[in-house]
């Protein structure tokens, strides 16, 4: 048991794992901003890929 108590002081004070769950943070945070910036664009971008394809059939 002393052991396991031991592994998980180490655990606690491992700054890898804090820097990991960090950049997990921002990932994710950046993840959630694309897509709100996707949905926001959504109509645009398809008003876009509308126009070069009617301009692809018509050459």
């Amino acid at each position: 048991m002393n052991y396991i108590s031991e592994l998980m002081l180490r655990v606690r004070e491992s700054k890898q794992g804090q820097t990991m769950t960090e950049y997990v943070l921002i990932i994710a945070a950046i993840a959630v901003a694309g897509y709100i910036a996707y949905q926001g664009l959504e109509g645009g971008i398809n008003t876009i890929i509308s126009n070069v394809t009617a301009t692809l059939k018509a050459a």
